[in-house]
């Protein structure tokens, strides 16, 4: 039909069919035919002279068919895409993890038909990168944007297209990646996205995090059906990670309590006084500071820590693994390794709990000297 029309008005006159990509630009392709057949007709501008009537008639009506073709698929289309959200977020329900439930996160975007997907978290008000996923399997690439968006955490400030998600509390498309200069740049230069759309991982009116999603090895932009399915997807996202937040948190609990534990046997072995072990106190939620061991001195009973040395040895007492802390920290995972060696080294231990076990002891010592 399009071939048709340009056969009557010329090379020009509608779009390639080669540059419709998406439901959205069949539709456009038609009404500019329509219009433009409408236009040449009244003004005498066909290619090919003479044109029956018949034939311009025959064409228009093919095109309102066509439209209508469409519209009717794009619905169902619509209402199966809705369809496979709701079947991916029943698969999520049963991951209970942070960690994984964010990498699977990604992956669920991938499958909703997405190119790429980037999950990510909002502490203190600072955007971090958590988890990245490619349709075409480049790990690679995903690493590098992960490790961007991890070594460039940005506050999310008013001007930011996320700000304005969360603000408004709904997803928004951003168009012209490349040319704004209020985007996440380190991820933009990473990922050479040209649009996307975010959306605010919130469970009622609390951010924790944004979903991404693009379709960079497809001609085109995200459209606004795009939008509409991370929007849907967000929402019960939202409150399958609050859900493993707060299984995580209950971990952490169990952990303060085992090392109240260590410090009761220690207490039983004549190494501490009662009066002075730790009670362990609930863990930091999502977006909160640092844990039960907040103020401790770096230097105890002759043993001297770092002061980010002490920040990872609070994470530990909470029970968190290198991979959460360093996520909480900003810092690599690598350096939470490093750190940890040094921690053990330095008070002698042959694993956490027995390093949080000893610098609990050792500040006893400390504060009874």
């Amino acid at each position: 039909m399009l071939d048709e029309a340009q056969r009557l008005l010329g090379p020009d006159s509608v779009p390639a069919i080669d540059d419709i990509t998406d439901f959205e630009a069949a539709i456009a392709a038609l009404e500019t035919g329509w219009s433009a057949v409408r236009t040449a007709l009244v003004g005498g501008h066909l290619a090919l002279a003479p044109v029956s009537g018949s034939t311009v008639d025959d064409l228009m009506a093919r095109t309102i068919r066509s439209e209508r073709l469409v519209r009717t698929a794009q619905v169902r289309h619509r209402e199966s895409a809705l369809a496979q959200v709701r079947e991916t977020l029943i698969e999520l329900r049963d991951i209970d993890s942070v960690d994984g439930l964010m990498s699977a996160g990604a992956e669920a975007l991938c499958r909703l038909g997405f190119d790429r997907a980037l999950v990510s978290r909002v502490e203190q008000n600072t955007w971090l990168t958590e988890a990245v996923h490619l349709v075409d399997d480049d790990p690679e690439w995903a690493a590098a944007i992960l490790a961007a968006g991890r070594a460039h955490p940005v506050p999310l400030v008013h001007g930011l297209p996320e700000d304005e998600a969360r603000r408004r509390a709904v997803p928004v498309l951003v168009t012209r990646v490349q040319e704004r200069e209020a985007v996440r740049q380190a991820v933009a230069e990473a990922s050479q996205s040209r649009s996307y759309v975010a959306a605010p991982v919130m469970p009622g009116r609390r951010l924790l995090g944004f979903v991404h999603g693009d379709r960079f090895f497809r001609r085109g932009d995200v459209s606004e059906h795009d939008a509409e399915l991370i929007g849907v997807f967000s929402q019960g996202f939202a409150f399958a990670l609050e859900r493993a937040i707060l299984a995580d948190e209950l971990a952490q609990v169990r952990a303060a309590v085992r090392q109240v534990g260590l410090g009761l046997q220690g207490f039983a072995d004549g190494d501490a006084s009662p009066s002075l072990l730790s009670v362990p106190t609930a863990p930091a939620r999502w977006s909160s500071g640092t844990g039960p061991l907040t103020g401790a001195a770096p230097r105890a009973d002759g043993v001297e820590l770092t002061r980010r040395e002490l920040e990872v040895l609070e994470l530990m007492a909470q029970g968190d693994t290198n991979q959460r802390i360093a996520r909480r920290l900003t810092i690599s995972e690598g350096t939470v390794k490093s750190h940890v060696k040094r921690i053990l080294r330095k008070l002698g231990a042959a694993n956490r709990a027995e390093a949080v076990a000893r610098w609990h002891t050792a500040q006893s010592r400390s504060t009874a000297s």
